[in-house]
């Protein structure tokens, strides 16, 4: 399908990436570097508005850290339906960050210092779209997206406040965890004007989680007897982890990192951010998580493991030695390979061969091939033809027929007009002409069955077997060198699965009936409730589940109240339970490497066996071919000197 833009541009639309609560996200297969947004609805005058205006307005600077439009796009109708924006290639939601293990599968290498990166990265984001004049508004750690080298780029942003001609364009949505005080007193976001200031709370938020590790600086224990929950929290400004509130209602939440551990800068913007009116600004973020940034240390015992200079001893291994948390996965606890020492002799005492076919070339005929007599048959039938014609001259002579003197008896044209009605009325007729033509047609079908063997000889058939065969000799070659790969995966896998058997067992307890979830309420409660969906952790079946009334903008609202919930989970490795599936990986493993092993010999067996059919069947076809070559090189040249014998009769 082709859509028009505003601008004139065609855009070809590919495939679906992704879609949302708004609308769904195609491919521009002519313009790879874009992708195109489709709206669910029609815009209406004002959102078309906006987006007119933000097309308008776009600089390099907006789009380093941001998906921002580029064009309107039009339906076949020619009516606005979406717009088209940058692609992000390797970009993932900045919640996966968050998690450890989403951190080991996505982030396999990276330690506490990406995070103090990305956190830099983001605070530089925000200031430079609040240099263009641009508020974010609605912030929250779906709408943002890292790279593997910490690049921060936004998303959704048709959603951000700007200023037209003719005034503002309000960002009216927000997810409350991230929503300063001042604004949730406000109960709605219709027409109110946000600020660097309201959106400094947000990013300040967004901060603390990446160097908290996912924990929200609003949730901790509560030291009282009333419920106080994130929104409550931040409504009264009860900053969980605050070193200046001496009678605070909230404290960090067990094994979670010790704020004191960070630089003196970053923890008073955090106390500013949380505690006080006039927030720190993106740019003072900037400068002081650049010199965060400066002192970190690397762990002597894990490369993974980095922390503040500030700190004595290596935090991240604490945890792990008293606690059993390991806030940084790697592989050190998982028992090392036991078998695959030996893969690269055994694979290398196997060589698979591409087998080459030499084409058959033809040699020139012998010069010196002696000629087969004329069978006797010919030579009698030849004398009888000339006893016969002599009959017939003396004949044609003695009934009176005058023979020039100037003409020899067998050059006579009476003699010829003779020989010609002698043939015919005797039944004998062209003798020599058919051998001579039998002959030929027997020298074409060895040709044909010499043309025949060639192209078996220079294409065999089983040669298609023997790369079909080689090809699945090599894949088992590399499955087997592949195997310590392999393992490694099946291992983290197994690991995996127990993370999310611990997460799931913890998420099971935050009964979705009993929490207020924005904009589901007591009907889609019901809802969930029909289809199974009772807690946070029965939350991922809406990939498979589909429940009437909870569309894509909602699955969205339910995901993030689950991640909001998982923020408080602390993963701690059971040691016997991971003991006890490395050994069944190991088990698998061996049994896989015994099976592959034995195939791996057996087709190389049987590949060696078709190699030697077809170097066999090649000799052997060259013997038929050379064979058949004498015969009909004799035959040709028995075929003329018959001819030239023949000649006349």
């Amino acid at each position: 399908m082709t859509l028009q833009g505003i601008k004139g541009e065609h855009y070809n639309i590919g495939r679906e990436l992704g879609r949302g609560g708004e609308g769904q996200v195609f491919d521009v297969t002519n313009h790879t570097n874009l992708v195109f947004k489709k709206y669910n609805e029609p815009p209406g005058s004002s959102q078309l508005a906006k987006l007119q205006q933000m097309v308008a307005m776009i600089t390099p600077a907006i789009e380093a850290y941001a998906a921002w439009p580029r064009d309107i796009v039009l339906n076949e109708q020619g009516k606005p339906c979406g717009f088209v924006m940058r692609k992000l290639t390797g970009f993932v939601p900045l919640h996966m960050i968050f998690s450890p293990m989403d951190r080991k599968k996505m982030f396999p290498d990276k330690g506490y210092n990406f995070l103090v990166h990305v956190a830099r990265n983001l605070a530089t984001a925000f200031h430079k779209l609040h240099e263009a004049n641009l508020i974010v508004g609605d912030v929250n750690e779906g709408n943002i997206l890292i790279s593997a080298t910490g690049l921060v780029s936004f998303i959704d942003c048709d959603s951000f406040q700007l200023k037209g001609p003719s005034g503002f364009f309000f960002c009216e949505v927000g997810v409350p965890r991230y929503t300063p005080p001042e604004l949730l007193q406000l109960g709605s976001f219709e027409s109110v004007v946000r600020t660097v200031n309201t959106d400094s709370f947000s990013m300040a938020v967004l901060l603390f989680q990446l160097l908290f590790l996912g924990r929200h600086p609003f949730a901790g224990r509560n030291n009282t007897k009333k419920d106080i929950d994130e929104e409550t929290a931040i409504r009264g400004r009860e900053f969980a982890y605050s070193l200046n509130n001496t009678k605070k209602k909230l404290t960090p939440p067990k094994d979670s990192f010790d704020i004191a551990g960070l630089s003196f800068d970053v923890v008073e913007n955090f106390h500013q951010a949380f505690e006080g009116e006039i927030r720190p600004t993106p740019a003072e973020w900037v400068k002081a998580l650049d010199a965060q940034l400066v002192d970190i240390v690397t762990c002597a015992a894990s490369g993974l493991h980095s922390y503040p200079g500030k700190l004595q001893a290596c935090p991240w291994c604490a945890f792990k030695r008293e606690r059993g948390i390991m806030y940084f996965l790697d592989d050190s606890h998982l028992k090392s390979n036991s078998y695959t020492g030996d893969i690269g002799r055994f694979v290398n005492g196997f060589r698979v061969e591409q087998l080459q076919i030499k084409k058959w070339q033809a040699k020139p005929a012998p010069a010196n091939l002696i000629p087969s007599p004329v069978p006797i048959e010919f030579r009698q039938h030849k004398r009888r033809l000339l006893g016969n014609y002599f009959t017939l001259a003396v004949i044609l002579v003695m009934i009176g027929i005058t023979v020039p003197a100037t003409y020899t008896l067998g050059g006579s044209p009476f003699l010829f007009i003779g020989i010609i009605f002698y043939n015919y009325f005797s039944g004998r007729k062209g003798k020599f002409k058919v051998e001579a033509e039998i002959r030929a047609s027997e020298i074409q079908r060895r040709i044909q069955a010499m043309s025949q063997l060639i192209a078996e000889h220079d294409n065999p058939p089983d040669l298609v077997r023997y790369a079909a065969a080689t090809a699945q000799l090599q894949r088992m070659v590399d499955d087997f060198k592949g195997l310590p790969e392999k393992q490694k995966q099946l291992r983290e896998s197994m690991e995996e699965q127990l993370y999310n058997q611990q997460l799931d067992y913890y998420l099971v307890r935050f009964r979705i009936a009993d929490y207020e979830i924005q904009s589901i309420g007591a009907a889609r409660k019901e809802a969930l409730q029909n289809a199974g969906i009772r807690n946070a952790a029965d939350i991922n079946m809406l990939a498979t589940v589909k429940v009437p009334g909870i569309g894509a903008k909602y699955q969205q609202v339910l995901y993030s109240w689950r991640r909001q919930m998982e923020s408080g989970f602390t993963y701690i490795p059971e040691t016997a339970k991971i003991d006890a599936g490395m050994l069944q990986v190991d088990d698998q493993m061996q049994r896989y490497k015994l099976q592959l092993e034995t195939d791996i010999r057996r087709e190389y067996q049987s590949l060696n066996y078709l190699k030697l059919n077809i170097n066999n069947r090649g000799l052997a076809l060259e013997r038929q071919i050379d064979d058949l070559v004498a015969v009909i090189n004799q035959d040709e040249v028995d075929l003329k000197v018959f001819k030239k014998f023949a000649w006349l009769w």
